[in-house]
């Protein structure tokens, strides 16, 4: 589904996007709550990328959207790779009615098992409960939490939309309980929580896209993206001077599928250097799709795969998540 991502490009590139206007500045409840938008197919996305000392990666989306196709939705999806191995994924949907949140206290519910809460950095607790299959059950506390970031007002125009992304935990402490059917292990690791919001589906404004984030002691940022009518563009942060810099003059990437290399480079020098090491997990969005609900969600949004994996950023271990669209 994705997760969404940008910057300058070469000065001989030709490119159809604009980035966000200003500097680096700490992110807000605003920058997590949803935003009032009238587009037709306006959606939004909180995504959570963890890896656990045991070796688990996870995804974890919440998700509002409007379709055009169908009536606006709300949900979540949940994405393990190497729960005692094996991979799973599964997603629920709901009435985008059912769709709460509120500022103070903090909190973003889809529904009564599947929910955030805390506002970032000061507290946050993460919980999911699917009965669908064999059973998903994940609970999550953070804590050690870094201030959250944005770039000016996160917003990105791109061909005849726009996109915004927020990273409102940039690395954090998580520990909680994690099941699969009647199989449940503790786990301990960190995680990082991004907000996306888009104007238009994700294959109206790119056709690619790649982040990752290094698990190492060096913490580094970066998100890539290939614009639908243009080239390669990107952003990234870097913290190895202690405070965050924002890293946004060149972005590029080979294009292989998932993404072997890719680059964010500095006018001030900063480089940041991603290499793909292992894919830990493939899917696509039309997984588990029949009939006219496949037919319909690839006519209008495409074959949406996401790759996972493990890399590294400037030698620092490092996971990835990218994202390509096809026909």
């Amino acid at each position: 589904m994705r997760r969404s991502l940008l910057a300058l490009l070469s000065a001989s590139a030709t490119f159809a996007w604009t980035p966000p206007a200003g500097g680096l500045r700490p992110t807000n409840v605003s920058d997590l709550l949803t935003a009032s938008r009238g587009t037709r197919y306006y959606n939004e996305m909180w995504s959570y990328q963890l890896q656990f000392d045991n070796g688990l990666q996870a995804t974890l989306n919440f998700t509002t959207a409007k379709l055009g196709f169908k009536d606006p939705v709300c949900g979540a999806d949940l994405s393990l790779a190497g729960f005692k191995g094996r991979s799973y994924t599964v997603g629920r949907e709901y009435p985008a009615e059912r769709f709460q949140q509120s500022a103070s206290p903090f909190r973003i519910q889809v529904n009564e098992n599947i929910w955030m809460t805390g506002l970032p950095p000061h507290a946050h607790h993460v919980h999911f409960v699917a009965a669908k299959a064999e059973g998903f059950f994940v609970d999550l506390e953070f804590s050690g939490m870094k201030p959250g970031v944005v770039w000016g007002d996160g917003k990105f125009k791109a061909g005849d939309g726009d996109f915004s992304v927020a990273l409102p935990i940039p690395m954090a402490t998580v520990v909680g309980r994690i099941a699969v059917g009647n199989d449940t292990i503790h786990v301990k690791g960190i995680a990082v929580l991004e907000h996306l919001r888009q104007s238009h589906l994700v294959s109206d404004l790119m056709t690619s896209s790649m982040r990752a984030i290094t698990t190492g002691p060096s913490l580094s940022y970066m998100n890539l993206f290939r614009e639908k009518k243009g080239g390669w563009g990107g952003w990234g942060v870097d913290w190895s001077s202690g405070q965050p810099v924002l890293v946004f003059a060149n972005a590029s990437a080979d294009g292989q599928t998932p993404a072997g290399s890719a680059v964010v480079a500095g006018a001030n020098g900063t480089r940041l250097n991603f290499e793909r090491k292992t894919l830990a997990q493939s899917t696509s969005i039309l997984d588990g799709m029949e009939g006219a609900t496949r037919w319909i969600v690839k006519k209008f949004v495409g074959n949406v795969r996401m790759y996972r994996g493990h890399g590294a950023v400037n030698g620092q271990p490092a996971i990835y998540q990218y994202m390509n669209i096809t026909d």
